[in-house]
């Protein structure tokens, strides 16, 4: 891509950081905890993108007792928040093209459905100090999309649309990414085996970090 762009907002899960470890340990403890027995052989890394609520929905869709659901929430909460040993993973050559960014003095930015609380704790954990902005689902009193949130970034940082990009994994932050308007990157490692729906509502895609730059 060659810096082409001025400004680069990137999804955190499946992009910069692989968490499928840690948040499928995190799950398996907060079953336990609320004594709900589940098929942990469904426990897998393709669960992992969408809100926790989601993933659990999607681990047991015959939970429908809403405080049941809210309580092994609630724990995976309490796991992960306070997690001091993450066994998450940093993608190849994210660090470096961080750093190249910066040097070259674009603005990065995040974008990501995590909550503030566990997000600025891997973040400091990993030493990922490169952001202008972190935006997460709760920022505001309520959950925001990724659309709003890369539109609330443009309007506060006043960017040039055209000189902007949204780098994620998912076929979600692409859509995202052109609703509002800006430069669609898809990012062909991350979760999931089936990359095509990515691919498709891509207007660019990557195979690496470096691409960003190289």
């Amino acid at each position: 891509m060659s810096l082409l762009f001025d400004n680069y907002i990137f999804d955190l899960d499946g992009t910069l950081i692989n968490s499928s470890n840690e948040v499928l340990l995190c799950l398996k403890n907060a079953f336990k905890k609320s004594n709900y027995d589940i098929d942990e052989t469904g426990l897998t890394s393709n669960l992992i993108g969408p809100p926790i609520k989601q993933i659990i929905q999607a681990i047991v869709p015959e939970l429908k007792d809403e405080v049941k659901l809210s309580e092994i929430i609630s724990n995976f909460r309490y796991f992960y928040d306070n997690e001091e040993d993450d066994i998450s993973d940093i993608y190849p050559d994210v660090y470096q093209t961080l750093e190249h960014l910066k040097s070259f003095g674009k603005k990065l930015f995040i974008a990501t459905f995590k909550p503030q609380k566990s997000t600025m704790r891997i973040l400091r954990q990993f030493n990922m100090d490169y952001f202008e902005d972190v935006y997460t689902i709760d920022k505001f009193d309520r959950h925001i999309t990724k659309e709003e949130m890369i539109k609330d970034i443009i309007n506060k940082y006043n960017l040039d649309a055209k000189k902007t990009v949204m780098i994620g994994d998912a076929k979600t932050d692409m859509i995202a990414a052109k609703s509002a308007e800006i430069t669609a990157v898809g990012a062909l490692w991350g979760y999931g085996d089936d990359k095509q729906p990515l691919i498709d509502n891509a207007d660019i895609t990557i195979k690496g970090m470096k691409e960003l730059w190289d």
